[in-house]
């Protein structure tokens, strides 16, 4: 056998030796692989168990009653915010205005309008319906269209409201303006265009 054919031999048998290590290693890579990938799942899979397991049936009741008491804490908050406006109700209600007849007040009827006679006309109808106490007179500072009856105070002058179209009561007194006497006048009622006719 000559030296070519020997170098030749030679060089197959290396190049095949290679081959085959190669495909070992390419083998054996691959398995590692493989293994590797299982145990990491594996591991994932165990460290997931564990934490679950690390929640004691003390710590899953504790957190159960933190939730409680934050329902039970809302639902007070919502009874609290009711009474509250219950209350509220209830002040408004107990600070109601008591209504003070006027039945036994001191009436001045004061006509704000061009038809002569309105104001005599107004105090014979409130005569006629019991307040005893009525005069009459002009007003000279404006010409109203709605009637307004003025009052010392709050609570008064609401049983004239029914005798009058669309009338406004207003806290307040009248000094200027009228052409009579208003010494001892507890309600004055201003009569505006809005009441010319008396049903």
């Amino acid at each position: 056998m000559d030296k070519k054919t020997m170098l030749r031999v030679f060089g197959e048998e290396f190049l095949r030796s290679l081959v085959v290590l190669m495909a070992i290693l390419i083998v054996g890579f691959c398995a590692f692989f493989v293994i590797k990938v299982r145990s990491d799942k594996k591991e994932v899979a165990q460290n997931t168990t564990e934490q679950a397991s690390t929640y004691s049936d003390e710590d899953i009741q504790a957190e159960d009653e933190e939730e409680t008491e934050e329902v039970t804490e809302e639902e007070t908050e919502e009874e609290t915010e009711e009474i509250t406006t219950e209350e509220v109700t209830t002040e408004e209600e107990t600070t109601e205005v008591e209504e003070i007849a006027s039945t036994d007040k001191n009436i001045l009827v004061l006509n704000s309008t061009k038809t002569n006679g309105l104001a005599s006309q107004w105090m014979n109808k409130l005569a006629g319906e019991g307040f005893t106490n009525v005069t009459k007179g002009n007003y000279s500072l404006s010409k109203e269209t709605q009637t307004k009856i003025y009052v010392p105070e709050e609570g008064m002058g609401n049983d004239l409201l029914q005798y009058f179209n669309d009338a406004v009561i207003e806290v307040g007194s009248l000094d200027s303006g009228i052409d009579v006497s208003t010494s001892g006048v507890e309600i004055f009622i201003v009569i505006g265009t809005n009441d010319v006719n008396i049903q």
